[in-house]
């Protein structure tokens, strides 16, 4: 039905009505009810992303590349199957169902299967790039509706999330004016004005029934090498005690989320994983021992959105990675310290 009202000419009535009622709003109630309708989006956006049914070509650019994939969503009994194929480079596909990842490489005729978790949902591009509502966003972005375009053919509403400062980026959001499902996404970098990683639907259809088979493997798999992997953090129990590194000056809002320390075959120890975020923003850090003076790359990088600053610190390499401008990571890399041992660690 959602297809014929818009072959019909409906949608561009509900989106323009939807427009005028929106302005009607914004003169009669006061701010802080307003605010809500873009809190409210994104909730509606989180909800259609994974509840609803849709196939497209979905297009990511980043630091001047493109990458297109092949997307099908798949809900059935309230679980969710999903298939993205890489039309780039050997075809990769990846299919997410409710207890695992499966993913299947034809070039090297191999299926590598792996348990579920929750940062699986990266394998996902389009997952991997939606920001997600918070109560902490309101301390550190600003919420605002820009008004009302057209993506893929379809009417969207354009939502704004601007960050307070310079330590962050800011999004533009393409929203379906009656789905609320994401059309678009741009990261940007609010000082230059510019977008820094787009990612944006070329086709999409929200059907309301989707064939399986569209979410099954396209090649054949029958005679590929299958590879079962198991979680590698199951066995593994580290008490925060033991984790003594910390950063002692963060930018505004970004608080300690994840301390762990990761197990890693032929290295000298295991490895420190800290990461830091303020609801929306992250960044991954990362300290190392047995550094060998070759394998040592202090400074800057970047690629695309992500940035990363390293350095020695003590005899450990420290990096700090993440989707957030230049001066955070090397703020937040250059402030950790390795803490006395009869430090209490604050949470």
């Amino acid at each position: 039905m959602k297809n014929s009202n818009a072959e019909n000419g409906i949608l561009p009535e509900l989106s323009a009505g939807r427009a005028f009622w929106l302005s009607t709003i914004a003169l009669l109630l006061p701010v802080s009810l307003m605010a809500q309708e873009p809190q409210r989006l994104l909730l509606e956006m989180a909800n259609a992303i994974e509840n609803l049914n849709y196939k497209g070509t979905l297009v990511y650019l980043q630091a001047g590349q493109a990458e297109t994939f092949r997307v099908f969503h798949r809900v059935e009994d309230g679980e969710a199957t999903e298939k993205v194929v890489a039309l780039n480079g050997d075809g990769v596909e990846i299919i997410r169902t409710p207890g695992e990842v499966i993913c299947v490489f034809p070039d090297q005729r191999k299926v590598v299967v792996e348990k579920r978790s929750g940062s699986q949902s990266e394998l996902s591009p389009l997952r991997a790039n939606l920001p997600k509502y918070t109560p902490s966003i309101a301390s550190n972005y600003t919420l605002r509706l820009l008004g009302e375009d057209r993506v893929a053919n379809r009417p969207a509403l354009l939502l704004a999330i601007d960050p307070a400062d310079g330590y962050r980026y800011g999004y533009r959001l393409w929203l379906d004016s009656v789905s609320s499902m994401p059309l678009k996404i741009e990261l940007r970098e609010i000082a230059a004005d510019v977008p820094v990683e787009e990612l944006f639907f070329t086709s999409i259809s929200l059907p309301d029934d989707l064939r399986k088979e569209l979410v099954q493997p396209t090649v054949n798999t029958d005679a590929f090498t299958w590879v079962q992997r198991g979680d590698a953090d199951d066995h593994l129990s580290t008490p925060l005690a033991d984790i003594r590194w910390r950063a002692v000056n963060l930018p505004a809002g970004f608080m300690e989320t994840v301390a762990k320390l990761e197990y890693q075959t032929e290295a000298s120890g295991p490895r420190t994983h800290l990461v830091y975020s303020d609801g929306l923003a992250s960044v991954s850090v990362f300290v190392d021992v047995g550094i060998g003076a070759s394998e040592q790359v202090e400074g800057l990088t970047a690629v695309g959105a992500t940035n990363a600053y390293s350095l020695m610190v003590d005899g450990f390499l420290v990096t700090a990675m993440g989707e957030v401008p230049a001066q955070t990571v090397q703020l937040i890399a250059t402030s950790m310290e390795l803490q006395p041992a009869s430090v209490t660690r604050l949470r």
